[in-house]
């Protein structure tokens, strides 16, 4: 072997020892990296573990602390003994607890075989005591009859009438029942579908809220709060009308006269807005207080909408009515009402009768509705007797 075929072997010899420990060397450093980056993706996960495990912790801190205050409710609810006191407490609990634009809880009057307003959340106050149900009548009807919940699926399936009211239109309604006896009906709107965790909530809180009427055992006491407004405490418009039909039957028999009065605040959403709601509930408990003192025992006052009111007198025609009222009117704006009530209050009133103007409840009211809004447009602070109109022949 020569001098440069020695060489060359030493020099391919060099080489292929230097690729082997390049080789070893590069797989090393791959093998390091691979296990860095294992390191760093298990550093991440659990990151991301402990991240989760905070929120999960946070949610069930949460939800415990709702779980405590939601029990805490419960325990109120059923210590309440008035009617009134736990159909409110029903419905602040509902709003705490599910996002509803409008909910309602309705108390049934056995003896009128309706359901009214007694505790609501989110209505329109002019609506509130015009919103009466009777067994059957839409979904809060519908429940109530049969006795189950009714959303809008079982109200198109089970229902033979449409909503009575454009105004309120409830998603489900739940009844409040106790040994088969009905005591009302939790109604309530809202845009989202109900997950089964508020259905059963629902359920829940109904039975709890029927146990607790229960346990008043005074129907007396659940009658009065189903007939009555929860502002004024006069009676509301589902009352007045079962007592003008008894009036208006009686009327016939011993040919008397029964005068119908609606009574509208003047500019009542001007202070609204200047002094606020609280005040404008304020004047309509102080009102109602006036009327009440003002009419006699055997007459009927009710809260008619939201600044509306109306008052049956039997055996009084409507001009007399006119001059009792009239008299109202005069004696109002002398009133101390105190300084937080700013200007005199005033009203618009219009009158009607048996049997001049109609022979039944919705004719009366209709007239009475009729003079009133002449009464308006004569410049308010005013009251008018209900004329029937002369056909021209």
């Amino acid at each position: 072997m020569n001098t440069g075929t020695f060489v060359l072997f030493i020099g391919i010899g060099s080489l292929m020892v230097i690729l082997i420990f390049v080789t070893i060397f590069t797989r090393r450093e791959g093998k390091v990296a691979k296990k860095v980056g294992r390191v760093d993706i298990l550093a991440d996960e659990l990151d991301r573990h402990k991240r989760d495990n905070y929120h999960l912790k946070a949610e069930l801190k949460r939800i415990n602390s709702m779980n405590n205050l939601f029990f805490a409710s419960m325990i109120r609810l059923t210590a309440r003994l008035n009617p009134e006191q736990i159909v409110k407490e029903t419905a602040g609990l509902i709003s705490n607890y599910l996002e509803a634009n409008e909910l309602a809880v309705f108390l049934y009057d056995e003896k009128g075989k309706r359901l009214n307003i007694v505790a609501e959340r989110g209505l329109n106050d002019n609506w509130i005591p015009k919103i009466v149900y009777k067994l059957g009548d839409g979904k809060v009807g519908l429940s109530a009859e049969k006795r189950l919940p009714i959303g809008r699926r079982e109200f198109d399936f089970l229902g033979t009438k449409k909503e009575p009211y454009d105004v309120f239109d409830p998603d489900v309604c739940y009844p409040l029942i106790y040994q088969d006896k009905l005591f009302g009906v939790i109604a309530i709107c809202r845009a989202s579908e109900f997950e089964e965790r508020e259905k059963n909530l629902l359920g829940v809180v109904s039975t709890m809220t029927a146990v607790a009427l229960n346990n008043t055992r005074s129907f007396e006491s659940i009658s009065f709060s189903a007939s009555t407004d929860p502002l004024t405490k006069l009676f509301n418009i589902g009352y007045f009308k079962d007592r003008l039909q008894e009036e208006l039957n009686r009327a016939r028999r011993f040919q008397h006269s029964v005068s119908v009065t609606i009574i509208d605040l003047d500019k009542f959403k001007d202070f609204n807005d200047s002094l606020g709601h609280q005040a404008g509930d304020q004047l309509l408990i102080k009102l109602a207080k006036v009327f009440k003192d003002h009419f006699e025992d055997t007459d009927t006052i009710a809260r008619y909408g939201g600044d509306e009111f109306v008052i049956m007198c039997p055996e009084i025609k409507k001009q007399d009515a006119a001059r009792i009222v009239s008299n109202l009117l005069h004696d109002l704006e002398m009133y101390d009402f105190g300084r937080d009530f700013g200007d005199k209050i005033t009203f618009s009133a219009g009158i009607s009768s048996f049997p001049d103007d109609g022979s039944t409840v919705s004719e009366l009211v209709k007239s009475a509705d009729d003079a009133l809004y002449e009464a308006k447009g004569l410049g308010r602070n005013t009251v008018r007797i209900h004329y029937p109109k002369v056909e021209k022949i």
